[in-house]
């Protein structure tokens, strides 16, 4: 494959990827770093579209500047994939630093020695930004799940190639000269092979894009939106994997209400009444241990799951809970701190799952008699109770 064929047609895959990656991160939540992984695949095809206007070998200054855009594109690559992957909200200006720096030593450099100088610059940049890519890849793959760490390591593998592959081109612009980057077996190997990871990286980016989608949108399916707790769906999932084992250990419920709710709504509004529905299922949340979980119910409802406790430690977590939410303290607006009660009701531990909706009409119950007798307290289910 000649190199004017190969960048034509990696232009064209480029700028379709880089439209198809746009319209999604601006249409779904949580994808804005996303934003400039598209910017920086269409950067790379506007690059491309100079050089094939220029020519390929074309000497002419303009050329410099599809070079320091080619970079840039790079580190806006980086950029995107580094918060999208480790979630760190890094600055983008280390990146426009470096494109700057780089087009700043290229000119001089490309006046005093030459387009040798210049392609050697130029391909070792980018091929250190693309070893880069790997290795952001090899990194975020270690922390993610399985189906998005399939699609992490195939643009590990086609950063790794392609990054190894420019570097070599460096060397080789080094030390025969420009004539062989365009020219020859070795010009036509190497876009031949940049054509392939080419193709493959667009594919990679949507692929980790939807595998991220698809598994928000199952977490979605199980959580409620405003609290991260279990929604009902969430629940019902929860207590079926919880008794699926072999031998299940046994279930206790603690239903958990918000003292006069409804007040903290109307004095406040429902913008700290949703602040106060988070706060509360963070300590519920934070207190339980790891094979427990933490469902809301609706309103200002909370259910906690615990397993292999006695109703005394059941009652005993119940009362731990009541404290630490008696402790929390929200800060408002106008310089006051609003403070909230527990109130809990604790069922009798279950050993099947057909039981947990009768001993959750226990926790239901007893719930009830600790709002009837004042608030702010636990009660057991008359089972527990009786234990």
């Amino acid at each position: 494959m000649d190199p004017r064929t190969a960048v034509i047609l990696m232009t064209l895959n480029l700028a379709v990827t880089s439209a198809l990656v746009a319209m999604i991160a601006r249409r779904t939540q949580g994808q804005q770093p996303l934003l400039f992984c598209a910017l920086s695949i269409g950067l790379f095809a506007g690059a491309f579209v100079l050089r094939l206007t220029l020519g390929m070998a074309s000497a002419h200054p303009v050329v410099l500047l599809a070079d320091g855009v080619m970079v840039l594109a790079a580190g806006l690559f980086l950029h995107g994939q580094r918060r999208y992957l480790l979630q760190a909200d890094s600055p983008i200006v280390p990146w426009l630093a470096l494109a700057a720096v780089f087009v700043m030593v290229q000119v001089p450099l490309t006046l005093w020695m030459g387009q040798q100088a210049r392609h050697v610059l130029l391909n070792a940049t980018l091929g250190s930004q693309y070893l880069g890519m790997a290795g952001l890849a090899w990194l975020g793959s270690r922390q993610l799940p399985a189906a998005e760490r399939a699609a992490q390591r195939l643009m590990l593998g086609v950063g790794g190639v392609l990054g190894t592959a420019t570097v070599l081109r460096a060397t080789d612009a080094a030390l025969r000269g420009v004539d062989t980057l365009f020219t020859g077996p070795t010009a036509q190997a190497y876009y031949a092979l940049s054509s392939i990871c080419i193709l493959l990286m667009g594919p990679s980016v949507l692929w980790w894009m939807f595998v991220r989608l698809n598994s928000q949108l199952q977490q979605l399916a199980i959580h409620d939106p405003l609290t991260g707790a279990l929604n009902r769906n969430g629940l019902q999932q929860a207590v079926r994997r919880h008794f699926a084992v072999r031998t299940p250990r046994p279930l206790v419920w603690l239903m958990a209400d918000i003292d006069h709710f409804k007040a903290v709504n109307d004095r406040h509004g429902h913008a700290v009444g949703d602040r106060l529905l988070k706060a509360v299922a963070q300590v519920l949340m934070a207190q339980v241990r790891g094979a427990d979980f933490v469902a809301r119910l609706g309103g200002e409802e909370f259910l906690v799951a615990a397993s292999e406790l006695t109703p005394e430690q059941a009652a005993t977590l119940a009362e731990r809970l009541r404290a630490e939410v008696a402790a929390l303290q929200l800060p408002l607006a106008d310089g006051t701190v609003l403070r909230c009660t527990l109130s809990l009701g604790v069922s009798t531990p279950f050993l099947q799952a057909e039981a947990w909706e009768a001993r959750l009409h226990e926790a239901d119950d007893a719930l009830y008699r600790a709002k009837a007798a004042g608030r702010n307290r636990v009660e057991l289910g008359a089972a527990a109770a009786a234990a």
